[in-house]
Order: structure tokens, then sequence, then C-alpha cells
């Protein structure tokens, strides 16, 4: 097949994959059906797949089809981060065609210090690096970033034509049909979306320093399929008529050409993109199958060495081991409230951080969380009830998970599972503090047995006679943690009933 043809099936790729990225992410939204899964492309993400597993000591049918990119490779070299990777599509495309800076080529074995540095920790049942995977940063960064923003800026237009009448029958139908099946009514808000946002522009903004830099550099999945890629089967090749005109090394998105060693390439660095074969002008590239002459890709001097694997083995090992050191209350605070079931399995070895249950959450309740369950909790998801509660009829996180740290509960084991604990705050409380009729947190509890009640009492009034008031209880053994109570109380500012963790005591965990 021709080369610029090859080329152009490349970038059809590359748009289809974009496309199917951001349709299965609006699929996940309200959980529509589709022949898909939502966390596709995480099945596909062997980094995913090989840190989940290992930190959890368990497989993970969902992700063996990551077997699938994996064989891919060992055939066609790091076509993934070529073809498929929906963040590495968006970054070339976001790279500017300018000069750039020159930047070592011993920078490129960083990615992979970082890979084996995730692996490491992995093996510790440490997952917060995995952070760095870019389906995960794609992921987390729309959900907390660019989705909401685009539903702000297009309600925000969408309230700027509504001063036409002659629009709002096509609005109307547009609003309905579109923008509420989309976003659900919901007004998203994250407290993670600066930081997430901030952290999605670096990346892009070092493509000023060279194309592609996160690709080339510091993508662990970019390493880990590097060292794949050394035992390819198909690799890039040049023929003896090359006329070294040097332009397949000013066309590598990857700059992985070596002008000065006969142009040719590392094959852990070619994502057989077809752009230096394109623009060959005497064909003197090509990408054969080399069965009878095939052998290990050759070393590099950026490979890493012994003792960089061993300081970042040491680095790792004592990150873990401070993360281990926290005090309870910095891991374990009083409102880090986990997703259902999530207090039953091994949450935070099982936790890939991928943002899936938080983009599905019918009520923005689950945030993806910073420090406040001290680093190695960092973007796990814990439920805000002060944003969003955990539904009652909703068992969307529960299905979407990829990696069973929150476990697979049917609707009925999910609504009798705890998360939480709500708790009355008695100096804020209306009825309690001042007296003042309210019973909303009872009205709202969506349990057929409600967990809160109203107790009546008489009081003394301001003009000095009786009153009777109804005051609310929790009931502990019968509340499920679900935050409905405090996101409606009306007490401004912190609720005046509050959803706490867990006590850490069977009886409590177990549900009994």
């Amino acid at each position: 097949m021709k080369p610029k043809l090859m080329r152009r099936l490349r970038q059809f790729s590359q748009i289809f994959f974009v496309c199917l990225f951001i349709v299965l992410f609006a699929q996940a939204v309200y959980l529509g059906e589709s022949a898909l899964p939502s966390d596709f492309f995480y099945r596909l993400d062997p980094l995913i797949a090989a840190t989940a597993m290992l930190a959890g000591r368990v497989v993970i049918a969902g992700l063996l089809y990551s077997t699938i990119t994996i064989f891919l490779t060992l055939a066609f070299g790091r076509v993934w981060c070529g073809w498929v990777c929906p963040f590495g599509s968006v970054l070339e495309w976001l790279s500017p065609k300018q000069v750039q800076l020159s930047v070592k080529e011993d920078w490129r074995r960083v990615k992979y210090l970082v890979f084996l540095g995730m692996v490491i920790a992995a093996f510790l049942r440490n997952q917060t690096g995995i952070f760095f995977d870019p389906i995960t940063i794609l992921t987390r960064t729309m959900t907390t970033a660019i989705w909401p923003g685009l539903r702000f800026l297009i309600q925000g237009f969408e309230g700027f034509l509504y001063q036409f009448d002659l629009l709002w029958p096509v609005l109307d139908t547009f609003h309905q049909n579109i923008l509420v099946p989309l976003f659900q009514g919901i007004e998203s808000a994250f407290y993670a979306s600066l930081p997430v946002l901030i952290f999605f522009i670096l990346i892009v903004g070092l493509n000023r320093i060279a194309e592609r830099f996160w690709c080339r550099y510091l993508c662990p999945l970019g390493g880990f399929l590097g060292l794949l890629s050394r035992f390819s089967i198909f690799r890039r090749s040049v023929a003896e008529n090359c006329i070294a005109c040097n332009m397949c090394s000013a066309v590598c998105p990857t700059g992985t050409v070596n002008a000065q060693k006969n142009y040719v390439s590392d094959p852990a660095e070619c994502t057989m993109c077809f752009d230096c074969a394109a623009v060959c002008p005497v064909d003197a590239i090509h990408f054969p199958a080399k069965l009878s002459t095939w052998r290990l890709g050759e070393p590099q001097s950026y490979d890493p060495q012994r003792r960089q694997a061993l300081n970042t083995a040491v680095g790792v090992l004592a990150g873990v081991a401070l993360a281990g050191l926290e005090p309870n209350r910095r891991r374990q605070p009083d409102h880090l409230i986990r997703p259902p079931g999530a207090i039953l399995t091994e949450f935070e070895e099982k936790c890939m951080r991928c943002g899936e249950c938080v983009r599905v959450c019918p009520t923005q309740g689950l945030q993806p969380s910073l420090i406040e369950g001290g680093w190695q909790n960092l973007f796990t998801p814990r439920l805000v009830p002060r944003l969003g509660y955990c539904s009652y009829n909703c068992d969307a996180c529960v299905r979407t998970c990829p990696t069973g740290a929150i476990p697979p509960l049917s609707k009925e084991e999910k609504q009798a599972t705890r998360i939480g604990l709500a708790s009355i705050n008695t100096d804020r409380c209306l009825p309690w503090a001042y007296d003042t009729l309210c019973s909303v947190c009872e009205e709202m509890c969506p349990l057929p047995q409600k967990a809160i009640s109203l107790e009546e009492v008489e009081v003394i009034a301001a003009d000095g006679g009786s009153m009777t008031i109804f005051r609310p209880r929790v009931h502990r053994d019968l509340c499920i943690g679900c935050g409905v109570c405090e996101y409606h109380c009306p007490v401004g500012g912190d609720a005046a009933i509050q959803v706490f963790s867990l006590p850490q005591t069977e009886g409590f965990i177990s549900g009994i």
C-alpha cells in the first residue's frame, strides 16, 4: 500500500478514535445503550491493566482486552500511539509547526523510568502514579474542566439567542433533545477543576519545546509500549537508494529518525505514522516484516542505565513508605466518603483514578479528591454531599467501574450498602438551635423506613408561652449515608446535618 495512502488512513484513524472517545464519554454521562462500553479505551490500555491487577492481586476480566493492544504492538510497534490514542492525537493536532527547541535525547529515558516506578508502586499496592496514564488524563480533564466549561459556554450562548423570539422553537428543541440529554441539567462543579486543567495545559504547552513532547519523553504508557516495540515484527527500514535529503527527519513527529546514522530509527520510538515514507522523494523508506532477519531492537544511548533504574526504585520505595506513614487522620479523614461498596474492597489498590464514576454520577456528588485523604488518595473519588448526593435508585458508578474498586452490586444491594453516617449538629440545626420549624432532612430521606425521625418536644416561645416543634434524630442502624439530607439542608454554608465516613468497626462496615 502506498505511503501517502497509509498516512491518510492513519489520519482518518486518529479522527475516528477521538470522535469515538467523545461519543463514549457523552454516552456514559447518561448511560445510554451503546454497542461499546463507556470504558472501552481503558479496557485496551495495558498500563491500566498491568498496574490495576498487580496492585489488586486479582485478574480483572474486563481489562484482558488490553492483550489486543499488546499483540498489535508486538506485531507493528507503537501503533497505539500513532493510530489509536486519543490523547496522543490531540497533542499532535495542538503541536505548533514553527521551529522548536532542541531537547537532549537523554530525556527519552524518563518515560521508561516513570513506567518502572509505577510498576514498583503497584507491586507495593500503591496506585497514586496511575493518574499519569494518558487515558485517565484526558478523561479527567474532560470530566472536570472541558465538559462543564462547554456546557457553560453553550448555555450562555443559548441564553443570548433566547432574546430573539423567532428562535425560540429551534432553541427549545435543541435544549430538550441535545443539551438536557448530554448535560442532564446539572450545574457541574468540581473542586479539582483548576489543578486538573492547569496540568493539561502544561502538557499541551510542552509541545512548544518539542512536538508531542509528552509522548516522546514522559508518557508511561508510551514507555511500556516502547519496550514491547523492540520485539515488533514490522519495522521501519531505509533502503540503499536514500539520498540523505533529510526530509524524513524533518517531519518525524517523535524525532526518532537519526540523520547521523543513515536515517535509521528506534522501533521503540517510531509510532508507524508513515509521514517519513510519504515525503521521501525516492521511495527509500519501507515497513517490511522482518521474520527471517528478526532481532531485538538495538540498545540506545538514552536507555535507562542500571543505576538510574535502582535510583528510581529507591525513590518509589521511599515515596510509598512516606505515604504509608501519614497519620490515619490524614489518610482517612472524617469526610472521605467513598462510592457504594468501596469500603468493602481494597479500594486504594484497585482504584486507577480514571474518573469513570465521577463522570457518570448524575448529581455530581462524586468528586476527584486532591490531598484531602493524603497523597496516596490523590484523584480518587469521594462523595461531597453538599454538592450532590448518592441517588438512592442510581447504580451508575457501580456499573461503570472497570476494575471492581467499586464492587458490582445489584441495585438492591447498593441501596442497602452503607457509605457513611449522618450526624446532626444541634448548634446549627434550626429546630434544635433556634426552635424553628424545619423537617427537610426527614422529608428528603429516600429510605422506605426513614433513617431520620422527628421527635415532638415542647419549648418556650419568644413570648413566654409554650410551642410544639419537631426535632430530627438520626437512626444509625438505618442510615446509609447517601447525603440527601445534607444536600437539601436549608442552613447556609456547612449543613446542620452532615455525613461522616463510617466508623472502622465490623458492625458498621458489614451493615449489621
